[in-house]
């Protein structure tokens, strides 16, 4: 639905119209995750983004969309934007921490994926994921001294 026409549209509609493109780009990323087709991927995403353009503060939308951009598709500069959108929209939403370090640890931003690392193993209630996040911690801390020791022989 083009955003031209979706602004004419009652609020509660284009709701209603989000979460159909939600539940679209969720069917996709399942199809995706079975067939390994990256094509599902991209059109989990461009669903995800067709809810977003309806609702904006579409908390789960941003937050789904995020990590197939990580995960599934490497853009990891549109990650980070969508993981701090849910972050600014949600700040309770403690998984988006985790998947936002990843995300700059993929683009090589070390000091803010430690610094999200360390927020989220400090807030999460999840000791599963705690334990992975500080196993996490631990690998990109020391990939960041290994390469400063290269750098200071040099």
């Amino acid at each position: 639905m083009p955003s031209n026409r979706s602004s004419h549209l009652p609020r509660w509609l284009q709701r209603v119209a989000a979460q159909f493109y939600y539940l679209r780009g969720n069917f996709h990323r399942h199809f995706g995750n079975t067939s390994g087709d990256r094509r599902e991927y991209q059109w989990a995403v461009d669903n995800f983004t067709r809810a977003i353009d309806l609702h904006p503060n579409f908390v789960s939308a941003h937050f789904n969309r995020g990590v197939l951009y990580w995960r599934e598709l490497a853009n990891f500069y549109r990650a980070v934007q969508d993981m701090t959108r849910v972050l600014e929209l949600a700040p309770g939403r403690d998984e988006a921490w985790f998947n936002r370090a990843i995300a700059h640890h993929m683009r090589g931003e070390i000091p803010q994926a430690i610094e999200d690392l360390e927020h989220y193993i400090n807030i999460t209630h999840d000791v599963g994921w705690r334990t992975n996040a500080q196993n996490q911690l631990e690998l990109i801390k020391a990939v960041a001294a290994e390469r400063e020791e290269v750098r200071n022989r040099r």
